[in-house]
């Protein structure tokens, strides 16, 4: 095997896992009692910051009360987000372990798709190799159309969504460090701001799930644009992009470009 081909079917596995990955946590959450009624029992604030003063730590234990398939229970869950004593949320079992619902997941479909792409991205050189460029390309056209629909249905998904737009700050950020120094590599730094907004006149504190690895990309005052899920209940930090829409344009036209030739072939 060529390292073309190695790396092809390397890529398409790696694919090929985040897409079973997503579809084990779809089938999951339609399971009887997976979703859950939380009630916030009380909040503890973690935080800790090394020499230099630099944020390293920052999330909330908070012990909340679950209800849900006839049962009622407390667990203890470490969050990102700020919660008040009182407060109403959504959880999910995740494995043995009770999480806040988050709003990022994707649709069994678009999933589906992605497994299929990875599939498909793992046994092309095979294809190729083993019986004909005719039959190769027939595959190449069947991943550009399915890639095409992956990014269609991400934007269609995310844009119909209810979201009412809002603003926030950076009141601080998170220096995360991995890895140690080594004659041939270095620690891999990054940087998340923590952010500060308002939602029904109650102000929220949240570590945001996007990061540089830029010292200085995020500034301490920076306002920032953000959005609320009403039928969520959570935050939403950025809008689907309409590069989305592009892509899914380049796709599908190489794919007819690519079916055109198949065709004419």
């Amino acid at each position: 095997m060529s390292i073309q081909t190695i790396f092809l079917v390397l890529l398409g596995a790696a694919v090929f896992v985040i897409g079973t990955t997503n579809i084990r946590a779809y089938l999951r959450q339609q399971k009887p009692g997976s979703i859950l009624n939380g009630k916030v029992l009380s909040v503890k604030p973690v935080e800790k910051r090394d020499k230099e003063e630099r944020l390293v730590q920052h999330y909330y234990e908070l012990m909340v009360q679950c209800s849900g398939g006839g049962k009622t229970f407390n667990e203890k869950i470490e969050s990102t987000m700020e919660y008040e004593k009182g407060e109403e949320l959504k959880l999910v079992r995740n494995g043995s372990k009770v999480v806040p619902l988050s709003g990022r997941g994707v649709s069994f479909a678009m999933a589906l798709s992605i497994a299929l792409i990875g599939m498909g991205l793992a046994v092309f050189p095979i294809v190729y190799r083993n019986t004909g460029e005719k039959e190769g390309s027939v595959v190449l056209v069947l991943l550009l159309l399915l890639a095409g629909a992956v990014c269609c249905m991400s934007f269609l998904r995310d844009r119909g969504k209810h979201l009412t737009a809002m603003e926030g700050e950076i009141t601080d950020i998170l220096y995360y460090r991995s890895g140690d120094n080594k004659k041939f590599s270095k620690p891999v730094e990054s940087y998340y701001p923590l952010i500060k907004c308002s939602i029904r006149e109650k102000e929220k504190s949240f570590l945001s799930a996007y990061n540089s690895r830029t010292k200085g990309a995020y500034k301490t005052g920076a306002k920032v644009k953000l959005f609320y899920d009403e039928e969520a209940g959570c935050i939403v930090e950025k809008k689907a992009s309409p590069m989305l829409i592009v892509m899914t344009v380049l796709f599908w036209l190489t794919a007819l470009v690519g079916l055109i030739s198949i065709i004419g072939g």
